[in-house]
């Protein structure tokens, strides 16, 4: 068994041992909401445990409900959209999952598989084999990126070129009934029209819960990449029927194909069938991302070689001069491979496993506050840049003035950054910004007066219930349900936000 096939194996193992209850509350609780680094910790999932029975008595009389969604950076110029469903429909889902957990098992893991999923949502844990981590991160998102560097290595010497495809706006463009499709097959979900079969319960909860509409799933919640792992699995087990004459390794993290084999009459072969197994669900495979690689060329990515030597990993403590010039050099990689994640890189090794900023300031009063002050310009900087770094920003923003705040007073310059951020934010009409900035202010106790903030950040970017519910303290998310999803800012200081991305970021380095 390869090591690639071990790791699939590994996985089932563990979900197995864990309590069908523990899932299910893991899901309801840890997975509702995105990763931490797209919503600030305001929003939370307290007292939202499995019932004893559905909350909708009747699907054939249920409601339509929104997605409530927020917008995140991915690039300069393109955007996600994150979003969280009706909790009660959300329970429901989870409800009938779990009643036929063990066939979904046996579904996601299926002995004919011959490629092998590293997306597997919930994170099991290999050193506490009954529990799962409290957060997101676990042996999740990144393994991806760990494997694809160490397993496929390890096995890339017996082939000779890699294919690497994704499929085209995958969560957009995932068709509900394929759900039940890919549990049960097409013929017998289309007789089923009262909703007896697992997979069409799903697919009419998750109809219901993004108003009716049968195209896309939202992103964001563990439950979401959990179905999108129900349907990928079925068409990976058609495409590994199909292609059980070929000698090749395939894997998989998401919608993200990796596929060594040996000359390239077996890659287009094998991107044939996997065009043509999409098709059936609706899908299409991203041409503009699709390449046949000779090896070791695809095994490692790019912006990661770049950035290796300049790395800031293995340094006790870091000097402001070597910071500075390790973010400029982060800077003009993230430049030249667009859309990578070398930035957060840099950012998570600005902190050691104590979760403390690992950069030395001067020792000298005047010369230390200069570059306390040039840090805050820089970082801000660094964040026009890209975006989605802002939460890594605001907890080194923490960090430093958590440190040095009594001997600099920083509370004035640090307010008046976070109003110009506001202000610019608003004049871009960033919700995901303002969210974040918002709750810094207050998290941090800033002293920017509410008046200030109604009278800067437009009505109606306000209407907005993520933002909503931070400018006025108070959810504004599904209140109807009567879940608790938020809590106040200045009731997040169990945990620094150096910690909770921290934590995030380093796992994927493992």
């Amino acid at each position: 068994m390869n090591l690639v096939e071990k790791h699939i194996r590994n996985t089932e193992k563990l979900i197995k041992a864990i309590d069908k209850a523990k899932i299910a509350n893991w899901l309801l609780k840890e997975g509702y909401f995105p990763e931490q680094y797209i919503l600030p910790p305001t929003f939370r999932v307290d007292g939202f445990k499995l019932a004893s029975k559905p909350k909708v008595k009747d699907l054939e009389k249920i409601g339509r409900q929104k997605v409530i969604s927020i917008s995140y950076p991915k690039s300069l110029l393109t955007h996600r959209e994150f979003g969280i469903q009706y909790p009660y429909y959300y329970h429901d889902i989870i409800y009938w999952m779990i009643q036929d957990w063990d066939d979904i098992l046996k579904h996601l893991f299926n002995k004919d598989l011959s490629i092998y999923s590293y997306s597997f949502p919930i994170p099991v844990n290999a050193r506490d084999k009954s529990k799962l981590s409290p957060l997101r991160s676990g042996r999740m998102i990144y393994e991806w990126i760990a494997m694809a560097e160490k397993d496929l290595v390890a096995e890339a010497n017996k082939y000779n070129l890699i294919v690497r495809s994704d499929i085209t706006n995958f969560y957009n463009s995932l068709y509900t009934h394929s759900i039940g499709w890919a549990l049960h097959g097409q013929e017998a979900a289309f007789k089923d029209k009262a909703y007896k079969l697992t997979g069409n319960k799903i697919d009419h909860l998750v109809q219901y819960a993004n108003y009716g509409r049968t195209n896309g799933i939202p992103v964001g919640s563990a439950l979401s990449d959990l179905i999108a792992e129900i349907v990928l699995a079925s068409i990976d087990r058609n495409v590994s029927k199909r292609l059980k004459h070929l000698d090749f390794l395939a894997t998989r993290f998401k919608d993200d194909y990796r596929i060594l084999c040996h000359n390239k009459k077996d890659a287009k072969e094998i991107l044939k069938v996997l065009a043509d197994e999409l098709i059936l669900f609706n899908l299409l495979i991203n041409e503009s991302k699709t390449h046949i690689l000779e090896l070791p060329s695809g095994l490692y990515r790019h912006h990661d070689r770049a950035y290796h030597p300049h790395s800031l990993k293995y340094r006790k403590n870091i000097n402001f001069k070597t910071f500075e010039l390790t973010l400029l050099t982060a800077l003009d990689i993230h430049r030249e491979f667009s859309g990578t994640n070398v930035l957060e890189k840099f950012f998570s090794e600005l902190f050691n496993d104590a979760h403390e900023l690992k950069i030395v300031f001067a020792k000298e009063k005047n010369s230390q506050k200069k570059q306390i002050l040039k840090t805050f310009s820089l970082l801000m900087l660094l964040k026009r840049e890209s975006e989605k770094v802002l939460c890594h920003v605001l907890a080194i923003l923490e960090s430093i003035y958590t440190a040095h705040n009594k001997t600099h007073k920083l509370k004035e310059h640090l307010k008046l950054l976070i109003e110009s951020e506001i202000e610019k934010a608003t004049h871009k009409k960033s919700i995901f910004e303002l969210a974040w900035l918002v709750f810094f202010a207050r998290y941090m106790r800033l002293g920017v007066a509410d008046t200030w903030i109604n009278k800067t950040i437009d009505i109606e970017l306000r209407k907005n219930l993520f933002l909503k519910s931070i400018c006025e303290s108070k959810q504004q998310i599904f209140k109807g349900a009567k879940v608790d999803l938020f809590r106040n800012p200045k009731e997040c200081e169990d945990m620094t936000l150096a910690k909770r991305l921290a934590v995030f970021e380093r796992k994927r380095e493992e």
